[in-house]
């Protein structure tokens, strides 16, 4: 099993840091040919399961999957782009999935409580939570349960290839931080990570330069995507994508967290470096809603994360 070896052994994919430890109960799993998909359920809403998916070029054959047993996946988080219709037009948004490695029984810690599971997921409307009769746990409890940390627990490293501001529905405040970390040279399987702390998202926002080697720990999750009609009335359209959920950001270390700096980082720093002072903006839809910023472009008094990263291209 993975668990038994060290990190090291398995868990870096093109050089960088990438393994996700995912428990629950399996739902909905199905197989198409040699593929399988499916949901690993944590809490008592349906529309919040953590998508489970194969990558067409990294398919490994498992057992059968039995729906709603408790299961346990160590995997990576891959991504892929993901279009709808936001009630104007047609948007793409990058989306984050458990690709396995493993499937194995979880011990008892590994699972999320029964507390957990009751416990309303903070900030969600009462009125979309969506639950169906499969029911793990008697009761209604409702309390403070935190998800365990071996119940979903991500750890990345890769390279900035974009970077968006979140702002509180409703609200002209910066709450969080979208980046888009790129870790193979297709740029559609970037993984998109939200960082969401109002206290340290503005300097985060500041600080971060296209192109910058960073790690991230945190949870795979889900948010709704929404249709917005004249009114400004945002509507759930039934669709989630997935994303990585961190608290904080923080540097990779080179060796460790990423083993060699590939040579497409180089493609990035052409692109930032020609961007016009202040960039370009775009829409996005989240919940807490997003509103776009910039991309940060770089004076001569910032020089010093260019500098860095220049040295460790220099080695390429």
């Amino acid at each position: 099993m993975l668990g038994d070896k060290p990190l090291a052994s398995y868990g870096h994919e093109n050089g960088m840091l990438n393994v996700a430890w995912i428990s629950g109960f399996a739902r909905n799993f199905t197989r198409d040919g040699d593929s399988v998909s499916g949901f690993i359920q944590q809490t008592n809403d349906v529309t919040r399961m953590v998508p489970v998916g194969q990558s067409p070029r990294h398919k490994r054959t498992f057992a059968a999957i039995q729906n709603e047993e408790a299961v346990k996946i160590t995997g990576r988080v891959h991504g892929r782009l993901v279009t709808w219709n936001n009630g104007t037009k047609e948007v793409t948004e990058h989306s984050a999935f458990l690709d396995p490695l493993e499937v194995s029984s979880p011990s008892i810690i590994e699972m999320p409580s029964s507390l957990t599971w009751h416990t309303p997921i903070k900030n969600r409307k009462a009125d979309r939570i969506q639950q169906d009769d499969f029911q793990p746990f008697g009761g209604e409890t409702f309390g403070e349960g935190r998800m365990r940390d071996a119940a979903n627990n991500v750890v990345l490293a890769g390279i900035v290839d974009g970077i968006r501001s979140l702002r509180g529905e409703g609200q002209n405040v910066i709450v969080g931080v979208e980046i888009i970390l790129r870790q193979t040279e297709n740029p559609e399987e970037s993984i998109p990570v939200r960082m969401m702390n109002s206290k340290l998202a503005r300097i985060i926002r500041e600080e971060l330069r296209m192109g910058r080697p960073i790690m991230v720990q945190g949870k795979l999750r889900v948010r709704d995507l929404k249709a917005v009609d004249a009114d400004g009335i945002e509507t759930p359209t039934g669709q989630q994508v997935g994303y990585v959920w961190c608290r904080s950001i923080l540097n990779a270390r080179r060796g460790k967290d990423i083993l060699t700096i590939p040579s497409w980082v180089k493609d990035i720093m052409a692109r930032y470096g020609q961007a016009p002072e202040g960039g370009e903006t775009a829409p996005e839809e989240d919940a807490p809603k997003a509103a776009d910023a910039p991309e940060h472009a770089g004076t001569a008094a910032e020089s010093s994360i260019e500098d860095e990263i220049a040295s460790q291209l220099a080695s390429l």
